[in-house]
């Protein structure tokens, strides 16, 4: 009988995709798997679940071969010693204990942690542990730990409350310009014309129905963003007001922790496709000189192997 290998799970689940890393127990990662959103306050707890299903399934066939999956749930084949599930929308103690329940119930692991997806930016992009993460995708959440372990929490208020400076809020703000151009309130037909662009769309018109799809996710509205961007890019001032606006934004969370906080020039760990290129300069030129060493976190399921991997250390005899 082959005695399979002890694994370590993370899990990213964000507003746009659900990412499963499997990987050893020193960290070096064995597979990857994937699935759509799980963020729960936007697709509800039972399409949420079934999104970490699908992901944590993938790696772990990678891992074990296809013939686990007509074995019932691919993990109660698997050893997973310890796992992280970092999960935007875990925003409470309830929210925490729903999602906790959920991996009890399925035997995913026996020792684990689910918290608020920015935990993941905060582990994989601060030397040691402390600093600020602050993460700028479909939402928008900042999170900073001091030496000490204080936590300080800003933004993650989801796309009715907060989100500012989101791909969500860019694109919020980007209709109402092009629907404000289509109907005469406004000027911004450059806007407006990238906007019907983006989704093929002939008419302004055709935007109330294709907004209002239920096929239309808020991953799907928070895409638009890119082409916001990219009009920025081109010195068009409707998108460039839009930009500076997020910038602003992202940098007020920011200033906000470190005002928090009170820790002198505090590590910042950076996340999300907004903040991977041209608008990262613009909200660390308005943060200013208050944090320390800026890193981008390109991959944050590394945060949850981290976070995995010292719930092991924790269970070790002394």
């Amino acid at each position: 009988m082959v005695t399979l290998p002890e694994l370590l799970l993370s899990v990213d689940g964000g507003g746009t995709k659900t990412q499963a890393l499997v990987a050893d127990l020193e960290g070096k990662v064995l597979a990857r798997g994937l699935g759509p959103s799980s963020t729960v306050h936007n697709v509800g707890f039972e399409k949420a679940s079934q999104a970490l299903a699908t992901a944590i399934e993938g790696a772990l066939v990678n891992v074990l071969g296809p013939q686990t999956r007509g074995e019932g749930r691919a993990w109660r084949a698997a050893r997973i010693s310890a796992a992280c599930f970092g999960l935007a929308g875990i925003d409470s103690a309830e929210d925490e204990a729903q999602f906790s329940r959920w991996v009890r119930e399925e035997a995913i692991a026996p020792r684990f942690s689910v918290v608020n997806d920015s935990e993941l930016i905060l582990a994989a992009g601060t030397p040691e542990g402390w600093g600020i993460a602050l993460v700028g995708g479909t939402g928008s959440i900042c999170l900073g730990r001091s030496r000490e372990g204080r936590t300080v929490r800003v933004g993650g208020w989801g796309p009715i409350l907060g989100d500012e400076g989101s791909g969500y809020q860019i694109a919020v703000s980007a209709l109402h310009r092009a629907t404000q151009a289509a109907d005469g309130r406004g000027q911004a037909k450059a806007l407006l014309e990238a906007v019907l662009r983006h989704w093929s769309l002939k008419d302004a018109g055709a935007l109330i129905r294709h907004v209002h799809d239920e096929a239309t996710t808020p991953s799907d509205i928070a895409g638009l963003a890119t082409a916001v961007l990219d009009l920025a890019a081109r010195n068009d001032p409707d998108a460039r007001v839009i930009v500076e606006e997020a910038a602003a934004a992202l940098a007020l969370h920011v200033q906000t922790v470190v005002r928090k906080m009170g820790s002198a020039k505090p590590p910042l760990a950076l996340a999300g496709g907004l903040l991977r290129a041209s608008l990262r300069q613009a909200v660390l030129a308005r943060v200013g000189e208050e944090v320390g060493a800026v890193n981008y976190v390109a991959d944050p399921p590394l945060g949850g192997v981290v976070i995995a991997r010292r719930l092991l250390q924790r269970a070790a005899p002394a």
